[in-house]
């Protein structure tokens, strides 16, 4: 899967978390990758250093190497995600979620003014809503759940 939309300043701000990109990756055709494609169309993917560093660390694991036959695959699905998005500067300090690990996606969907978080991770849904944020499964952008606001819903 590689998204390849140019991010469009109008649409709204949506945190998509390392799982669900990573998932896009490894099996495009499953829930989390057609979610992706689904935000790439109608938001803007919002990252910050923070999010895109794990992304990238957890792509490179040696155990996701079979998922990734040719050299440029991971580097192709990496750049089209960044032609995809917008990085944000992020200066809030968010210690609201019970994983300290998934607090960097607060603070960024804070900092983006995002409209949506969306993850499977049980330790952010469990927020929804936060801060007037949704934070909804993959399946909320296929119309499949409720829908978070800004995306049609």
């Amino acid at each position: 899967m590689a998204p390849s939309a140019v991010p469009q300043a109008d649409l709204p701000a949506i945190v998509l978390d390392t799982n669900l990109l990573v998932s896009a990756a490894l099996l495009p055709d499953s829930t989390s990758g057609q979610a992706l494609r689904q935000a790439v169309l109608g938001h803007e993917l919002a990252f910050s250093d923070a999010t895109w560093d794990e992304l990238h660390e957890v792509l490179h694991r040696p155990r996701f190497d079979r998922y990734f036959p040719h050299a440029t695959q991971r580097g192709n699905y990496l750049h089209a995600l960044a032609r995809a998005g917008r990085w944000h500067h992020v200066v809030s300090t968010v210690a609201d979620c019970r994983d300290p690990r998934d607090n960097k996606f607060l603070a960024l969907a804070l900092d983006a003014r995002a409209a949506a978080i969306v993850s499977g991770d049980e330790d952010l849904l469990c927020l929804h809503p936060w801060r007037g944020i949704a934070i909804v499964p993959p399946a909320a952008l296929l119309g499949q759940e409720r829908n978070p606001p800004g995306t049609g819903g």
